[in-house]
Formats: C-alpha cells, sequence, structure tokens
C-alpha cells in the first residue's frame, strides 16, 4: 500500500514541474523575440540653453529722507472755562456748546450782576466819604494854622499886659488882684497856644489815616468793579468749544468748571520716533533748524485726502520708558492744506483724530532705489555682467517699507536681474529675456 502512494507523489510533482518549464520556456521565448524585434533609437545632441531673465538698468537719483510715524491730534491752546464769582447763571451764548465756533471777545457766559453792581455802588459811596473825610481834616489844619497865629498874638499880648501890670503893682499903682488876673489872662493864652500846637502835632498821623482809609476805599472799589467784571466770562481767541458742563440758571461756585474751549488753527500732535530713525533728521537741529513734515488723516482714502504742513516745534526733554522712543511735538499749520475748497468740515483737523506724519530729514545724492526683494542675504545683488551672473555685494544706507537705498557698490548702467534665478552660481551663463530691459525705470 506503501509503494502505489509513494508512486503517485512522485508522478503529482513531475507533473507540476512539467508546468513551470513549460511557462519558463514560453516566456524566455517571448522575451528572445521582443528584443531581436526591437528598433534602435535615435541618437540627438543635448544642445544647453542659458537661463533667460528680466533686468532692469541702474540710475542714481537725489534722494529725500523721511520718518514715518503716527500720533493723535491735540489743541496747542485748551482753556478750561471757570467760575471765579459765585452766582447764578443768567446767560449763556447760544454757541456755547459741544462743536460751537466762538469769536475773540465774545461773551460765553453771564453770572447774575445785580448784586455785584450793588456791592460797587456801595465801595463808590465809601471812596467818596473818604475823601469828605481827608478834606475836611486838610480844611482844619488850615483852620488851626489860623487860629495857632491867632493864639501866638493873644500870648504875646497877655504878656505885654502882664508885664505892664507887674511894673505897675512894683510902683503901687496896681493892686494885686488885677496882677493875678493879667497874669491868669496870659497863662491862659499860652494854653491855648500849646492846645493849637498839640493838635497840629497829631494832624500828620491822622492825615496818613485818612490817605489810609482812602486807599482802603479805592481797593474795595477796584474789588467791587473786578468782581462785577468777573460775572462776565469773555472768550480769549477764535476756536471751538470742546464740551460744556453748565446750563442757564445753575448756581456756580468759585473753582468750578462750565466747559472747555481751544484756540481755532492751533494744533499739535504729538509724535515718537525710534532713536535709530533720529539720524535722518539730526542734522537739522544740529543746524539749528527744524524739520518740516507732513500730516495727513491716517486710514483715509479718498478723492477728499487732504494733507496739510507742519513743523516740528520741540523734542522732548526724555525717552519714553516704556517705548524707547523719543517723543516730539509738530505744530500743524491748518491753514496750508493741499485739498480743494469743497471739502466738508467733517475732514478738517479736530483734537482726538489719528494722523499719519511724514517728516523731511535730509536730501542724499547719488542713491539707488530699489525693490527690498531683490537684495538678497549679505547685501547681495545679482547682476548681468558681459551675459553672466554677479553676485555683488552693495553698501545699503537704508531699508525703508518695500525699498532699499543703496549708496555704494553700484554704478548707473548696471543691469539689475528683476526676475527669479534658480540654482544661481556666480558666473552662469545668462540671456535676457525679449523687452526684459527696462532703461531707468524702477522694477
Amino acid at each position: 500500500m506503501e509503494k502505489p502512494s509513494r508512486v503517485k507523489a512522485v508522478a503529482s510533482f513531475l507533473f507540476k514541474l512539467l508546468r513551470v518549464l513549460i511557462v519558463l520556456g514560453i516566456a524566455f521565448a517571448l522575451a528572445f523575440w521582443l528584443y531581436a524585434s526591437r528598433s534602435t533609437p535615435e541618437k540627438k545632441e543635448l544642445v544647453r540653453i542659458p537661463p533667460s531673465v528680466r533686468i532692469f538698468e541702474a540710475h542714481s537719483q537725489p534722494e529725500m529722507m523721511t520718518v514715518e510715524a503716527f500720533g493723535t491730534v491735540s489743541p496747542r491752546r485748551l482753556v478750561k472755562i471757570a467760575v471765579e464769582v459765585p452766582g447764578r447763571i443768567v446767560y449763556m451764548n447760544p454757541s456755547f456748546l459741544e462743536g460751537g465756533m466762538i469769536e475773540n471777545r465774545d461773551l460765553l457766559v453771564q453770572i447774575d450782576p445785580q448784586s455785584y453792581g450793588l456791592g460797587k455802588e456801595a465801595a463808590a459811596i465809601r471812596v467818596t466819604q473818604a475823601r469828605v473825610d481827608l478834606d475836611s481834616l486838610n480844611q482844619e489844619i488850615e483852620n488851626l494854622k489860623k487860629d495857632m497865629e491867632l493864639a501866638a498874638t493873644n500870648v504875646k499880648l497877655t504878656q505885654k499886659e502882664f508885664a505892664r501890670m507887674t511894673a505897675l503893682s512894683q510902683n503901687q499903682f496896681a493892686s494885686k488882684t488885677s496882677l493875678e488876673r493879667s497874669e491868669q489872662q496870659h497863662l491862659a493864652a499860652r494854653i491855648q497856644l500849646q492846645t493849637i500846637q498839640n493838635r497840629l502835632s497829631l494832624i500828620p498821623a491822622m492825615v496818613e489815616q485818612k490817605k489810609a482809609a482812602l486807599a482802603m476805599a479805592d481797593v474795595e472799589f477796584d474789588k467791587a468793579v473786578l468782581a462785577l467784571d468777573r460775572t462776565r466770562i469773555l472768550s480769549g481767541f477764535d476756536g471751538f468749544v470742546m464740551d460744556k458742563q453748565a446750563q442757564v440758571g445753575e448756581y456756580v461756585n468759585p473753582g468750578q468748571i462750565l466747559g472747555s474751549v481751544y484756540a481755532k488753527d492751533e494744533l499739535d500732535v504729538e509724535v515718537r520716533i525710534p532713536l535709530e530713525q533720529m539720524r535722518w533728521i539730526q542734522t537739522f537741529f544740529e543746524n539749528g533748524r527744524l524739520p518740516s513734515a507732513r500730516i495727513r488723516i491716517a486710514n483715509f482714502e479718498g478723492p477728499e485726502k487732504r494733507v496739510w504742513e507742519a513743523t516740528v516745534a520741540r523734542i522732548k526733554a526724555r525717552i519714553d520708558e516704556r517705548t524707547r522712543t523719543l517723543p516730539m511735538t509738530l505744530e500743524i499749520q491748518t491753514g496750508s492744506n493741499n485739498g480743494t475748497n469743497t471739502v466738508p468740515a467733517v475732514f478738517d483737523l479736530k483734537p482726538g483724530i489719528f494722523v499719519g506724519c511724514t517728516i523731511i530729514g535730509e536730501t542724499y545724492e547719488n542713491i539707488f532705489v530699489l525693490p527690498r526683494h531683490l537684495l538678497k542675504p549679505g547685501n547681495v545683488l545679482y547682476l548681468v555682467t558681459a551675459s553672466h551672473l554677479e553676485m555683488r555685494q552693495v553698501v545699503v544706507l537704508r531699508k525703508f517699507e518695500e525699498q532699499v537705498y543703496i549708496n555704494g557698490g553700484l554704478t548707473n548702467g548696471d543691469k539689475i536681474i528683476v526676475s527669479p534665478v534658480p540654482g544661481a552660481i556666480e558666473g552662469m551663463e545668462l540671456t535676457i529675456k525679449e523687452n526684459g530691459l527696462q532703461m531707468g525705470k524702477k522694477p
């Protein structure tokens, strides 16, 4: 039983092997036929074409350096309207409201003047009384001087009478009673003279007292006049009302704020300049000059766009500790905008508006201005020189926004590559695209 099964297994193995050999034979024959019937490929020569690029010719030009900054407009002269005397508001200018326009010397607010008018009249009466008192004293001085002359004459007469009576008494021609009477008359005359002299000696002090009283009355009158004047609050300039905090009929106290106004055409803007940007305007200050500037409303585009002239008025005394920038103030010349007269007032500069500022710096000669993306790492530019790529290092004066300012390493007429150069290698051959040369233009 074992032998027939072994024979059967061998036969099965041989059958499978035969099938494999038949398949391999057919595959070999087919491969040989394909190889034998193949066509010979045509040989072509490889032609190397240099990359083509677009270029433009570099030309230098004078370039004015500018410093860009942003800031908020603020009034140069902002006045808070405050009360100086207490009272009730009886009048308020119709234009004294937020956004209202006022003119110089306009009456803004009137405090009830009645009590202050009465105070002025009372002070005037006190001045008149003090002057009358002083005039009366002066008249009294004149009267005392005349009385003193009469008293002195009377003293002389009584003295002579007393001397005469003394002589008569010695010769027993006059009684003792007559002598005593004449002596008493003489003493009374002297006492009267002394009294007048004493009163005259007090007159200078009394005059000074009356003069002081008159001066005090004059001061009180001036104070009353001033208080009456302070019931009227006048505008000190042409301007606009920023805010209003009171109404007619309110009772106000000294120091109370009624509102604030700012002067027309007197606006400033404070900007902060990074220290590295100061180099472009520093020479102005060193030479005693002030840089000019241009102001525009930030983030605003349209036909109504306007620009105002300005001047750097002053530089603050300290660096901003938070931003490490130098604050400076620009004075805006609000009447210098270059817009048309038909621009509505809503586009006028007002306090609080956000503006962009361009500060005009020095002008540099022979500057090449290129798009910033053309500058490769290491301040290298790609140029075409004698149909080959040249990687030239240049001197960069400034990188500003999307431009780069070059002041060294280039000459007029250099052909600068503006298109990408994949796999750039120094000295590689290049061709210039048709219409790829732009004469004297920035790409």
